[in-house]
């Protein structure tokens, strides 16, 4: 048996004692500058909203300045992007969602400029579930009404998108009801909601939060909810499964992330801030206006729910034959 000499012990003692001193200087120090939170969809979108109740409860806690930056277009990739090549040190973080942090993998599997290994999960924030949103003066009261018209009139209607999320939507319900429709992709889901409010498209997809004001203001109607069960926020809109349509359960959903190699310590601290602050009066007022669901997860938890949604969306793109648009 070889043995270890006491300068080669020592050396690895040192080692590990500036690894440990490395990962304490890390915590204590942080935060020391500006907090950039990137949202990669633009204003008004249900994770902008969120985001910028988040970053005025960080800027509470921490006592530092919390930016938004918006960084929208490619799907939420160039956000995304950004993100991934920024400095590991827990002041660049993203805020990202289904599409950027699942969906997109499965989209553009070379293309994206970065993979789930350029990121850490840091904490959940919340889900939201995708409805189909028409005209408030559309003739259409139910999705049967929809989808007959739709039949009479092959290729003459408009499926608005505005991430992959709501792209996929549009496609699986091509496919499930046998319809012809035409995909219209847009960069967020609020842009195709006003041109959907406008009469530019036939109907959309779009995550609830980002909806409800069009909703309140009488400019859209719900047609149905992608969820397993009517939700609270509106009980009296049925779901696609009450409608004939089955296994059509789409759910946006955001999380915070981190650059790959931001020290544990920094990414823990941040997770309990931003527990912290998704309590807070504000969003618990939000998630209630669009009938959202908080997703309170420590570290380890963020990371399982995100690596699921990943599997699962690759399902849905490949079972939908749906390609990138």
């Amino acid at each position: 048996m070889t043995s270890i000499s006491p300068l080669a012990r020592a050396a690895a003692c040192a080692v590990a004692a500036l690894a440990l001193g490395t990962a304490a200087q890390a915590q204590d120090a942080w935060p020391s500058k500006t907090i950039t939170l990137v949202v990669p969809f633009g204003p008004g979108s249900g994770t902008d909203l969120g985001t910028r109740i988040l970053a005025k409860e960080l800027a509470t806690h921490l006592g530092v300045a919390v930016i938004v930056d918006n960084k929208p277009g490619a799907n939420g990739a160039i956000g995304a992007q950004a993100v991934a090549k920024a400095a590991p040190d827990g002041h660049t973080l993203l805020v990202g969602s289904g599409t950027t942090n699942a969906v997109n993998y499965a989209f553009f599997p070379s293309k994206l400029g970065y993979k789930p290994e350029s990121f850490v999960t840091v904490a959940g924030m919340g889900s939201s579930p995708i409805g189909l949103y028409v005209p408030a003066n559309s003739p259409w009261n139910n999705l049967a009404d929809l989808v007959a018209a739709a039949k009479k009139t092959p290729g003459k209607f408009s499926c608005g998108s505005g991430n992959t999320v709501t792209q996929v939507a549009c496609a699986v319900l091509k496919k499930r009801a046998g319809i012809d429709a035409v995909n219209a992709p847009y960069k967020s889901n609020p842009q195709s909601l006003t041109d959907l409010a406008g009469g530019q498209l036939t109907y959309a997809f779009s995550d609830a939060s980002a909806a409800q004001t069009l909703v309140d203001g009488k400019k859209v109607r719900t047609l149905a909810l992608a969820t397993e069960k009517r939700a609270t926020a509106a009980p009296n809109v049925a779901t696609f499964g009450e409608q004939g349509v089955a296994d059509f359960v789409f759910t946006g959903w955001t999380a915070v992330f981190a650059p790959a190699g931001t020290p544990a310590p920094v990414v823990e601290k941040l997770n309990g801030f931003i527990r912290r602050a998704n309590q807070s009066p504000a969003a618990v007022e939000l998630r209630a206006q669009s009938g959202s669901s908080l997703l309170d997860f420590d570290v380890a938890a963020t990371k399982r729910f995100v690596d699921g949604e990943v599997t699962r969306w690759s399902r849905y793109v490949k079972d939908a034959d749906v390609k990138p648009e």
